[in-house]
Parts: C-alpha cells; sequence; structure tokens
C-alpha cells in the first residue's frame, strides 16, 4: 500500500515530535521558574484550607486547598511585607494586605504557608516588643489593652482589629510569647503569622486563631532563618491530584475546585484533539489554513 507508508510515517514522526518537544517545553517551564523562585522545589501544593476566604467556595486569587503556588526565596525580614505594613503602604497578595511566606522549624511535621500579620522586633534594653509599623496605621485598628497606647516596649496584649476578610478580632499574647522564650533563653523578635480562614466566632465576634498561640509546635515569632520564601502566583486546582495520589485530600475540599480540575483536564486533552481533527477535515477539502503570520506582518507593514 504504497499511498499509506507515507501516512504512516507522517504520524510516526508527529508522535515522536510531540514526544520530545513536550518534555522540552515542561523543562524549559521548570527551569524558568526555578530561576525565579531561587529555591527548590520552586513549588509548594497548599494542603489545608487555612488559607481559603470560603468553607465551601474556592476563588481565583485566593489560596485554597489543592492549589500550587510559586516559593519565592527570602533572605530577610526586609523582603517580606506584613499584614499591617500592607494596610499602609497598599500592598496586598491573595486578596488581603501583606505577604503570604511558606516558613519551617526544627519540630514541625511539615512547612506552614500563612500570612505574615505584623512584625515584633525585640527590645533588649525594655524586655519588651517594639512595633513601629503600627504608627503608620489608623489608631482604629489597634490598641494595646490596660496600657498606654505606645508602640514601643510592649509586653502585655497588642489587639488588632477587622483583621481580614472575616473582619476578626486578634488579640496577640505577647506575655506568653516573651515567658516562652526566657525559658528557653532564646529572646528574639520575628514574624507573627495567622492563616486567613484560621478564626473561630466567640460571643458573636469573630477572633482570630494565630499560630504562635494555637499551633503547639509554634509558640514563638516566626525567626529569619525559618522562612522559606514568599508565594508568589496560583495555578488553581491541579495539586488536587497530588493530594488524590496521596490519599491527603480533605473532606471539605472545595466542590468546585474538583470540578474545575475535571474540566480543566478534559479541555487539555480535547483541544488539542479538535485542533487535529479540524486540521484533517479542513486538509480533505482543500481548505487552507489561516496564514496568521502573514496577516500580522501585513498588519505591521500599515502601521
Amino acid at each position: 500500500m504504497p499511498n499509506g507508508k507515507p501516512k504512516e510515517e507522517g504520524v510516526l514522526v508527529s508522535a515522536i515530535k510531540a514526544f520530545i518537544i513536550a518534555p522540552t517545553i515542561f523543562l524549559i517551564l521548570i527551569a524558568a521558574i526555578f530561576a525565579y523562585s531561587g529555591i527548590w522545589p520552586p513549588m509548594v501544593v497548599v494542603e489545608s484550607e487555612s488559607m481559603q476566604h470560603s468553607d465551601t467556595t474556592s476563588y481565583i486569587g485566593v489560596i485554597d486547598t489543592g492549589d500550587i503556588v510559586v516559593v519565592k526565596k527570602v533572605d530577610t525580614y526586609q523582603e517580606v511585607t506584613t499584614y499591617v505594613e500592607g494596610l499602609a503602604n497598599g500592598h496586598s497578595t491573595y486578596g488581603e494586605p501583606g505577604d503570604v511566606i511558606i516558613y519551617h522549624r526544627s519540630g514541625m511535621p511539615k512547612p506552614i504557608i500563612h500570612r505574615a500579620m505584623v512584625m515584633l522586633e525585640y527590645n533588649f534594653t525594655g524586655g519588651g516588643f517594639d512595633v513601629p509599623s503600627l504608627a503608620n496605621i489608623p489608631d482604629e485598628l489597634w490598641n494595646v489593652p490596660g496600657g498606654e497606647k505606645v508602640w514601643w516596649n510592649l509586653k502585655e496584649v497588642l489587639v488588632l482589629y477587622d483583621v481580614g476578610y472575616a473582619g476578626a478580632v486578634m488579640e496577640i499574647d505577647l506575655a506568653t510569647m516573651l515567658s516562652y522564650m526566657f525559658s528557653n533563653g532564646n529572646m528574639h523578635g520575628g514574624l507573627i503569622t495567622l492563616g486567613d480562614h484560621n478564626w473561630e466566632v466567640v460571643n458573636g465576634t469573630p477572633v482570630a486563631r494565630y499560630d504562635q498561640k494555637w499551633l503547639s509546635t509554634m509558640r514563638e515569632p516566626v525567626m529569619e532563618d525559618w522562612i522559606i520564601g514568599k508565594a508568589r502566583g496560583e495555578l488553581p486546582w491541579f495539586g488536587l491530584l497530588k493530594l488524590w495520589a496521596t490519599g491527603t485530600i480533605p473532606d471539605d475540599a472545595p466542590a468546585n475546585s474538583q470540578r474545575n480540575l475535571v474540566i480543566a483536564l478534559g479541555l487539555l486533552i480535547l483541544v488539542p484533539v479538535i485542533i487535529d481533527v479540524s486540521s484533517t477535515v479542513m486538509r480533505r477539502r482543500g481548505i487552507e489554513a489561516p496564514d496568521w503570520k502573514g496577516w500580522l506582518r501585513r498588519q505591521r507593514k500599515k502601521e
């Protein structure tokens, strides 16, 4: 069948090209992400609902269970904008002021991806915490109960109001943290962190459950060398594949994330097939494919 052989060879050549080109493009993409990230692995899969903005629904632009985010390396605190600083300068990520960081310390089972809320600077002279960023936000958004309302050498409680999408109250227990660090002989400052979705209603008021009070493995501010990086970008839904494969997908993962993943996978499979079939039909009918490159060249000449 002489007429069939060229077609068979053409299919074989196309298959070989696809086998070579697809992995090459994937490797180039990973290399580019790694160059931007500066660390390996350059991406993480979000495994819990702690950063969601809803119990049941995922949103583009918010970190939800099963999302993949790029981790950009961080070397110093100065590279991180906190929630309080974001309130003042307008910097926001994933729907709220400030940066989302990924951090890990000895004793933790896995890294945590939560928002950097406020920077506490340890005052070695006075024995408390200085929080200079408070001076740049409205007075009604913070308070120091039972004491003078100043941002320096704080030792008891710092309260932040109207926090996050829930409008929560965040009572930061400075005294307990200072006592914990003193007992361990390691007095230091650092970041207070909070998952956007980590709050509960107490007596009708949403109360933030920040890491340094509610995580048994994190009783002190996040130190600089514990920070792996800060989250950038979002590939929604596709991390669910890893969670399914490892059997770690939460029961309360947003249903629309799972539905959107199925749709996205279907499109990835169907679109190339549709393009290939359309090209084949056009060739058989003698219809020439649109010359987009030529059209673009003509448009540039007109300009």
